[in-house]
């Protein structure tokens, strides 16, 4: 069994195009889901700092216990959690990933856009 790790919005729309499409991209059987709404806002502005820990402690379950072999961020169009335009929201995914690269550098993390027609795009860092 092979896993990766998603920090996704709570928005059930998004849930199976990214499970999808990150299957395919780590070459996984599973997905371990964590989500929040607007979890890249809260991961790129770190304010409340509980819920940035509660994240990172799910992180760790799936990479220590699942052998995660990677970690997306994503974000999505129409977000009521981070309710910001497509560049805005590139701006708090790619913050995002930097901040948890830093506690997994040695772990491939990736930031994912979903569009309106929910298509799944890979961001540049």
């Amino acid at each position: 069994m092979s896993f990766c790790t998603t920090i996704n919005c709570m928005d059930g729309r998004v849930q199976l195009p990214v499970i999808k499409y990150l299957q395919e991209r780590f070459n996984v059987d599973y997905v371990d889901s964590i989500t929040e709404p607007g979890p890249n806002l809260i991961l790129a502005q770190q304010k409340n700092i509980d819920i940035v820990e509660s994240i990172f402690n799910r992180i760790k379950i799936s990479v220590d216990h699942h052998g995660s072999v990677g970690i997306a961020v994503a974000g999505h169009y129409s977000c009521a959690g981070n309710p910001a335009t497509k560049e805005e929201q590139t701006v708090h995914t790619l913050d995002a990933i930097r901040y948890i690269k830093r506690r997994y550098s040695d772990l491939e993390v990736i930031g994912l856009w979903v569009d309106e027609n929910w298509k799944v795009s890979e961001l540049s860092l």
